[in-house]
């Protein structure tokens, strides 16, 4: 079974995102890639449609934002 590989760049176009939102998924094990030579990133498309389908799904660090976490606290006191 050959199934079609594609690029991060590819997969942002076709999810409708930005490259660094793939790169982000990939790196946090979240969206299953495959190496192809010492830079590239290979996605099986059947991979990405799952992904996707999960509601695209990442991982991001907290906000360093000094508003953002004032609103943590006070959403968890209620």
């Amino acid at each position: 079974m050959n199934e079609e590989l594609i690029s991060p760049s590819q997969a942002a176009t076709i999810a409708e995102c930005h490259e660094d939102t793939i790169r982000r998924a990939i790196q946090s094990g979240n969206l299953p890639a495959q190496r192809v030579g010492r830079r590239t990133w290979a996605i099986k498309m059947s991979e990405l449609r799952a992904w996707i389908d999960a509601g695209m799904p990442n991982r991001r660090r907290k906000s360093t934002r000094k508003g953002d976490e004032e609103e943590t606290q006070t959403e968890e006191k209620d």
